[in-house]
């Protein structure tokens, strides 16, 4: 059964997390550890942490989603997806009009491709990153 939980501070599980993810990403794609964020939300399939993405505020109207990340093992279970869900239904409750992120579409092809079927399109930068060949893309709530 998969579950979603939202937290308000770093847990045991998301910190796990999200170093997994980053131990995951090409060196020139890393971001560094976890920024302070609104919320985060963590995936639970059959009880064991699966995957995990956090909402940070970019501007008053706008939402940044970031640290999107599913276990290996966990995928095509619909996590990533669920997580994203999660994640917008919350960017609206709390009245953002956008959510936003970066990721590069030709290395991280397959979460281009899921953000695109969500909605997301590209966009001009909103902020600077530390990686080269940004994707920038955007959706309206």
């Amino acid at each position: 059964m998969l579950q979603i939980e939202a937290c308000t501070e770093p847990t045991d599980d998301l910190r796990d997390l999200v170093a997994e993810y980053e131990a995951s990403l090409p060196g020139d794609l890393r971001h560094g550890s976890l920024e302070p964020f609104e919320v985060a939300f963590v995936a639970r399939l059959d009880g064991v942490p699966a995957g995990c993405v956090a909402l940070e505020r970019h501007e008053p109207s706008r939402a940044i989603l970031k640290r999107l990340f599913v276990r290996p093992g966990f995928r095509k279970h619909g996590v990533a997806r669920a997580l994203i869900d999660a994640l917008i239904e919350r960017a609206r409750a709390d009245g953002y009009g956008r959510v936003a992120l970066d990721t590069n579409r030709e290395r991280l092809e397959p979460a281009y491709r899921l953000y695109r079927a969500l909605g997301f399109r590209e966009v001009d930068p909103y902020a600077e990153v530390s990686y080269r060949c940004p994707t920038f893309m955007e959706l309206t709530l």
